[in-house]
C-alpha cells in the first residue's frame, strides 16, 4: 500500500518540477512572462536574508534532493 502511494507522490513531484523547468525556460524565452523566476529569485533572497540557518536549509534541501535522484537511478 505504501509502495503504491509513494510511486504516486514521485510521479506527482516529478510532474511538478518538470512544469517548474517548463516555466523557467518560457521566462528565459520571453523575459516579459515572470512566471517562475521571480518566485526563484525571492526564494533565493530569503535564504540569503537568513544568514547561515537559510544556508543550512538550502544545503539540506540540495542534499535531500540529490539523495532521493539517486535513490530513483
Amino acid at each position: 500500500m505504501f509502495e503504491n502511494a509513494n510511486g504516486w507522490l514521485k510521479n506527482f513531484t516529478d510532474i511538478g518540477v518538470s512544469i517548474i523547468l517548463a516555466g523557467v525556460v518560457i521566462d528565459v524565452l520571453f523575459p516579459t512572462s515572470d512566471l517562475v523566476t521571480s518566485g526563484i529569485a525571492k526564494m533565493i533572497t530569503s535564504f540569503g536574508d537568513n544568514g547561515l540557518a537559510g544556508f543550512i536549509a538550502l544545503l539540506l534541501f540540495v542534499v535531500f534532493w540529490k539523495r532521493s535522484q539517486a535513490a530513483t537511478s
